[in-house]
């Protein structure tokens, strides 16, 4: 046990013992005052004081003494602070710097309030030796802004701020300077792979059951955002780098609360990040953000039992009795128990603490079973899960790991399928959400009577997913439909060329292709079964007439602007005989000018595709990944605060 966590029990205690019983240490008998109102502490009462208090706690007088001179002097100067807060304006900030240690450096600070955040990240690097620029400021669960004053921050006399640097050793040092830029960079590095990707293909959005969200533009590019930072700080944690990942959360809070859907209500993803938001400041030392803290477990607890039913019961009807999402209520109650005890609600400590215990004790993996299920081949992270899924049975737990499996692959297939389709079809479901999704079982009972998918999905799409509308619409207007799908559909040139070498037409071969989004088998089939010695069947060729017309009504659209653009005075264009050079070093400048596009195009593209592999190195994860802990920290946690509770 840390004599740090030991000290703030004796704090915790004597505090609670002060004003229970309403003693003022900075007032007498507890402190003297003499001429021009000098105070001085009453060395008498106060070993009085303590050897009653201790003989009450069981700490022992001269410990418990210690203790109590430090509440009275930390009174004195909280008053002298509101004081002089009160008189000249200048506030007094508590400064705590957790250090790869597990240590913490605290100070008081002067600073005046109508000052900016930089400014006192200054006064702060100032004090610590260090570069103020790579220094982030935390105070009440925000970061604070360097631009802003530190009342628009509500950053004030008293108030407890975390800066966020690490330990003071040579190579230490080094690292510490680069926290904040790496930080910075990778919020730079990930708005530039969202903004310049289709977002779905850079990281998806799905729901529990592994299907796709489709949401706004701008709301699905903060929510990407916060999700991105969020995997990037989980992998901080991982790292043990909790500074960073304190950091990475923080920003990825910024951007799930600019996300207006209610998208948050039914995730799990936000409650996650609150859980973590937590357990960095537990991992830091820095409970003493106590009031954000405590708000952020109740977002938790609150989120928790909207997208997983009370007490679990909404998990435990899909994926039975035992679920490994029991994994997060484990270490949401050990923070709780941890608040309890840091609050001084001992009895609701004691009482959390023995809940956790008992969790632990039926999510605990026999090392023997888990022996032999990584002999079958699987990974520890995949047993770990399936073991506590299962109760340590072996045979099940290799079923289970085949039908998550299946399972997952099952609903990527499903969600390809879906983006695939809306591509094709010129579908945009996020405008309007999931009003706007199509229902991928109506499309196969039409695909069941005949109809190809795409034609199916643009009558679903017509008729807002009424089936009998959609029938109506392939009935009456299937003709528009196709012309809207030979309209939407890029031909693949590689496919168009295997057709040709088949014998068909470049022609029908480029109508098949859409018609059939691209499917070589299903363009070949539609193609043997619609030309037969030599002709067209009438549907196929309908088809052809539709692309012709599109085809010259897009020449006639060039046509006329190229006119138009081409025009000139007689007079004048006898005139222009140079126009012939004119136009050569035009058409050279113009075939430079795609070139350098071109190269433009294509750094851009093998550096996003740098950036694209350095993230996935962290946010590839596996779906159930977070499930996945193996609770020797929490086992830890616990043993050490039943010690100082006496619950052994």
């Amino acid at each position: 046990m840390s004599s740090e966590l030991q000290h703030e029990n004796h704090l915790i205690q004597l505090r609670a013992k002060l004003n229970e019983r309403k003693i003022k240490l900075w007032e007498v008998p507890y402190m003297q005052v003499e001429g021009d109102e000098q105070r001085h502490s009453n060395g008498v009462e106060m070993l009085r004081l303590a050897e009653q208090f201790g003989a009450e706690l069981g700490i022992a007088t001269e410990l418990c003494l210690r203790t109590l001179t430090a509440l009275q002097r930390n009174a004195l100067d909280k008053l002298q602070s509101k004081d002089e807060f009160q008189r000249t304006g200048l506030a007094t900030v508590r400064v705590r710097a957790p250090t790869q240690t597990g240590s913490n450096r605290e100070f008081d600070l002067k600073v005046q309030v109508t000052e900016t955040g930089s400014q006192l990240c200054e006064l702060i690097g100032q004090r610590l030796s260090l570069d103020a620029r790579k220094i982030k400021l935390v105070c009440s669960g925000k970061i604070i802004n360097g631009v802003r004053t530190l009342q628009e921050q509500k950053v004030s006399n008293g108030a407890t701020v975390m800066a966020l640097v690490m330990a003071c050793s040579e190579e230490e040092a080094k690292r510490e300077c680069s926290t904040y830029d790496r930080v910075h960079k990778i919020r730079s590095d990930a708005e530039m792979l969202i903004n310049e990707n289709d977002s779905s293909n850079f990281l998806s959005i799905e729901d529990q059951s592994g299907n796709a969200i489709f949401l706004p533009k701008n709301e699905k590019q903060a929510l990407l955002m916060g999700l991105t930072l969020y995997e990037k700080g989980k992998a901080a944690m991982k790292a043990d780098s909790c500074e960073e990942a304190l950091l990475l959360l923080l920003e990825a809070d910024h951007d799930f609360r600019n996300c207006n859907s209610q998208l948050l209500n039914v995730v799990d993803n936000y409650a996650l990040l609150n859980l973590d938001i937590v357990w960095c400041y537990l991992r830091l030392k820095n409970l003493n953000q106590l009031p954000d803290a405590e708000e952020r477990l109740k977002v938790c607890e609150l989120k928790f039992q909207q997208s997983y039913g009370k007490n679990m019961a909404r998990v435990a009807a899909i994926r039975g009795e035992q679920s490994n999402e029991k994994i997060l209520l484990v270490r949401l109650h050990l923070l709780k128990a941890v608040l309890y005890f840091h609050q001084n609600k001992r009895d609701d400590a004691r009482t959390m603490f023995r809940v956790v215990e008992t969790e632990l004790l039926k999510l605990r993996i026999d090392d023997d079973c888990l022996s032999r299920l990584m002999e079958c081949g699987y990974g520890m992270k995949e047993c770990r899960i399936a073991l506590r899924a299962c109760s340590n049975d072996v045979e099940a737990a290799i079923e289970f790991i085949h039908s998550q499996r299946e399972t997952r692959r099952a609903n990527e297939r499903r969600s390809e399928r879906e983006r695939q389709l809306y591509r094709t079809i010129g579908h945009d479901a996020s405008e309007g959400g999931d009003t706007l999704r199509l229902k991928l079982e109506l499309v196969d009972q039409l695909m069941e009577m005949g109809y190809p998918e795409e034609l199916a999905a643009l009558a679903l799409k017509r008729s807002a997913n009424d089936i009998n509308g959609a029938l109506n619409e392939l009935e009456r207007n299937g003709e528009a439909l196709q012309a809207e799908l030979l309209r939407t559909v890029l031909v693949d040139e590689e496919l168009q060329a295997k057709l040709e070498a088949l014998g068909f037409g470049g022609q029908v071969a480029q109508v098949a292709l859409k018609l059939m989004a691209n499917d070589y088998d299903r363009a070949t089939n539609y193609l043997l079964t619609n030309v037969q010695n030599g002709r067209y069947s009438e549907g196929l060729q309908r088809a052809i007439d539709v692309l012709e017309r599109q085809g010259s009504s897009s020449s006639s659209r060039k046509g006329s602007v190229s006119e138009g653009t081409d025009q000139q005075p007689a007079a004048a264009a006898s005139d222009q005989q140079p126009s012939t050079s004119k136009r050569t070093t035009s058409t050279s400048s113009d075939t430079s000018a795609d070139e350098a596009k071109r190269q433009e195009r294509k750094r851009k593209k093998e550096m996003l595709d740098l950036l694209f592999k350095s993230f996935s190195q962290d946010i590839r994860t596996t779906a159930d990944a977070h499930l996945d802990l193996p609770l020797d920290e929490e086992m830890s946690l616990l043993e050490q605060y039943k010690k100082l509770l006496g619950m052994e």
